[in-house]
């Protein structure tokens, strides 16, 4: 099937459902119409278009009909999750942040035209990838980072009294059963118990977007296995999280079950 854009042409030799295809449509002539009065320029790339702006000598390359088969579940030369943006000729590595209602990559495109687009931009809200592009006096503007979060010491004993499972043989079954839903119950660090039905590994979701906790886990400012942590994918919020292996009341995986007396029906 052939879907003509502003921006090229969609072909797409699978059926994908009419709601989502008219979705990015719409999001792609929003881009279209608030390009207008944007500093953009529209670049010809063969039979496709995409969009270039230099700011303080940096080149920035916005590909709409990218973000558009990304949406749609088509080949793309981005990766999932990712903004279809260059730096430079190099892709920028501005990341969307995964929620149960993510946008659609072609809204979030439009969303950088308007904010990319101006000679008056916000430093605060350029994505930290594409932050060459301001000056040294804007850089000094930005809000200070927040504090660091107090660090937790590895293997400091909880203080609630409970008893946990092994964290060795946590780290063994969830090692054993990748791309496994499993439910779990655990001690927070404020010491609460929490139930949660997660997933560790890679795989593609119901719109053929790829999940994977690796990635995830690696993209944190911290190394999670510092502070007894685990990424996983939280199934019923659609997020990723993490879980404290060293402080496992129950884990239900690989259709086998263990638990501590201290686990909470």
């Amino acid at each position: 099937m052939n879907h003509k854009t502003p921006f090229g042409l969609l072909k797409s030799s699978v059926r994908i459902d009419k709601k989502r295809i008219n979705a990015v449509q719409r999001a792609l002539n929003w881009c279209e119409t608030i390009l207008t009065s944007t500093l953009w320029t529209p670049i010809s790339v063969g039979n496709n278009i995409s969009l270039q702006r230099t700011i303080n000598e940096q080149t920035i390359e916005i590909f709409p009909l990218e973000a558009a088969f990304m949406d749609l579940g088509m080949e793309s030369r981005f990766t999932t999750d990712h903004l279809p943006i260059h730096l430079n000729n190099a892709n920028a590595c501005v990341r969307s942040i995964h929620s149960h209602s993510r946008p659609l990559h072609t809204d979030m495109i439009a969303s950088l035209i308007l904010l990319l687009g101006r000679s008056d931009i916000n430093p605060a809200a350029v994505p930290r990838t594409l932050r060459p592009i301001l000056t040294a006096e804007q850089i000094s503007s930005l809000p200070p980072p927040p504090p660091p979060r107090p660090r937790y010491i590895p293997g400091q004993p909880s203080t609630s009294g409970r008893e946990f499972l092994p964290e060795s043989r946590i780290l063994e079954l969830s090692g054993q059963n990748q791309n496994t839903i499993f439910s779990i119950q655990f001690e927070k660090r404020d010491g609460t118990l929490r139930n949660m039905t997660a997933r560790i590994g890679v795989w593609n979701d119901a719109n053929g977007d790829e999940n994977n906790t690796h990635v995830a886990e690696g993209a944190m400012s911290y190394n999670p296995a510092d502070y007894n942590l685990k990424a996983v994918f939280d199934m019923e919020n659609g997020q990723y999280r993490t879980i404290a292996t060293d402080r496992v009341t129950k884990i239900t995986i690989g259709g086998l079950t263990f638990r501590t007396a201290s686990f909470n029906e």
